[in-house]
């Protein structure tokens, strides 16, 4: 078993990027009134596997934070397209998560219908008409938990499981659809008003777990219990749990039929984490195969009583910066020449930050150098702690955090740290205009185009492909291939954009540009 994940893991091992995620097709919708007599509105995204002639479930999911980076891993993307799922990506979210603390039951039905009605339009213009009907599995983190709780409760039928990413929570009520709950019990919220020594191991959630399972033996519920991480990141190892759990989960919910099936109770294996201190004779979390259960007893197997070390952050000059946007740190980088590059540097602390309680208690650190990874948002990894904006579809909604993440030892845990990144556009200075002459419709059998639009400002422009079978490549619209029930003709939607510079001579950012052609046979 230690061999299968370890060998997925080559699938992220060269980092994760935001740059080039397909999605061939989108639909605009606004919401109905909710609760509180407010509508939103929301985009969704749909990415159908190359290869597939018939969907037979949909990956549900929408914007918080490593949702942007799991809706185009290649291994979860793999995954999808061997059991012909499809992935729905809502950005911006067509979940509105004020309403539900005021009218739980009615606003669940309210993003049912409201995701409803834009899968009826993904489902006209893909060519698919079963992305309207077929099944979800709907996964969230932070907020858009609450996203997975209102799919479950409102919709159980449609649902093949629900993966709630990075809390303790489990859904209010359902207690028969199959559940995997991730917690990483380092969680960094508020972590400056807690003693940080101690916070990370408490193992008090699984208590909650096991009580359940006693209560709701039928209960399909996994649970993944990891140590070394808290409220914002997906390590790469978590990614490969995921895939694997989302394989052997439709294999096991979804018939050859399409129709969803009850997992027998004498299915799975029932395997408890062994925590310390914390065990009810009998009961255990449930998995769907030996390999998703050695696997999670592998992950909480770690010393529970290590000590514990903290990565920050230093900006480009060096600066330490400060654990302010509620016990974590945030920066507005400073740009360099280009206007888009910025660079950041992590570093083990040898204290206890000023604003923590037990402030200046010294801290441990192993050996190296913590390394920087994207999380979410518009910003491409360059490596070596240099980042460069690279706007796409999800900005300006999408939220932009970057982790520094150190390996433990066995006596020092595992440490990861988010970083909110502000970006700013250029407000100030001479205005710039983004000139592009219209794009001609291509016929499918064209591999790519060129792309040429210009600032007048002078300054190179970046582009990205909003929606469509495509991506961008040295300045060229380069084609991916079509699924094949594909209705036509397709549509394909480019933007360009100019970020502006700062500094002595400073330029304005340039209103997106948009161009909009078809792939025709």
């Amino acid at each position: 078993m230690r061999l299968l994940f370890a060998s997925l893991l080559c699938a992220v091992c060269s980092g994760q990027t935001p740059v080039n995620q397909v999605f061939q097709f989108m639909q605009a919708g606004t919401s109905p009134v909710w609760a509180d007599g407010k509508t939103i509105s929301a985009t969704a995204y749909l990415w159908i596997p190359e290869k597939c002639r018939k969907l037979r479930g949909l990956l549900v999911m929408a914007s918080n934070v490593p949702e942007h980076m799991l809706v185009g891993d290649r291994s979860i993307r793999a995954v999808a397209a061997a059991n012909d799922l499809g992935i729905v990506w809502g950005s911006p979210t067509f979940w509105y998560s004020k309403a539900r603390h005021d009218n739980e039951v009615n606003e669940d039905k309210t993003v049912v219908t409201f995701l409803q009605s834009l899968l009826d339009g993904l489902a006209k213009t893909s060519g698919y008409p079963e992305v309207a009907t077929v099944p979800w599995l709907p996964m969230g983190e932070s907020g858009h938990l609450l996203m997975v709780d209102a799919l479950v409760e409102a919709a159980p039928e449609r649902c093949i499981a629900g993966i709630w990413i990075k809390n303790a929570h489990l859904p209010p009520h359902n207690r028969t659809v199959p559940a995997l709950v991730v917690f990483g019990s380092a969680q960094e919220w508020g972590q400056d008003k807690v003693d940080i020594h101690t916070r990370w191991n408490n193992l008090t959630p699984y208590d909650n777990v096991l009580k359940q399972r006693q209560e709701h033996p039928n209960w399909p519920l996994s649970f993944v219990f990891d140590g070394g991480s808290g409220h914002f990141d997906v390590s790469a190892r978590l990614v490969q749990y995921f895939a694997h759990y989302i394989d052997v989960i439709t294999k096991a919910r979804l018939g050859r039929d399409g129709l969803l099936r009850a997992i027998p109770r004498n299915k799975g294996i029932v395997a408890d984490l062994h925590l310390p201190g914390h065990a009810i004779p009998g009961v255990a979390p449930w998995f769907p195969d030996p390999a998703s259960a050695r696997e999670a007893q592998s992950i909480a197997a770690i010393n529970w009583k290590a000590e514990t070390q903290i990565p920050a952050f230093q900006d480009g000059k060096g600066k330490l910066l400060p654990f302010d946007f509620n016990g974590i740190s945030s920066i507005t980088p400073e740009m360099e020449a280009d206007g888009i590059t910025f660079r950041l540097q992590a570093v083990m602390l040898d204290q206890l930050p000023a604003n923590f309680m037990n402030a200046g208690s010294p801290l441990t650190k192993a050996p190296g150098t913590p390394g920087i990874e994207w999380l979410s948002g518009a910003v491409e990894p360059l490596g070596d702690g240099r980042f460069r904006v690279a706007l796409d579809r999800t900005w300006p909604q999408q939220a932009v955090y970057l982790a520094a993440r150190q390996k433990g030892t066995a006596q020092i845990r595992d440490a990861v740290q988010p970083i909110g990144v502000k970006l700013q556009r250029n407000t100030t200075g001479k205005p710039q205009k983004i000139q592009w002459d219209p794009i001609s419709d291509v016929r499918l059998s064209t591999k790519s185009i060129p792309i040429h639009a210009v600032s007048d400002s002078g300054l190179p422009v970046g582009y990205f492909v909003v929606a469509g079978p495509a991506v961008i490549e040295n300045g060229r619209v380069v084609f991916s291939a079509v699924p094949p029930q594909t209705r036509f003709p397709v549509e394909v939607t480019v933007a360009a954009w100019q970020w502006g510079r700062g500094g002595e001579q400073p330029v304005r950012a340039a209103d997106t540009v948009k161009q909009t052609f078809h792939i025709t046979k």
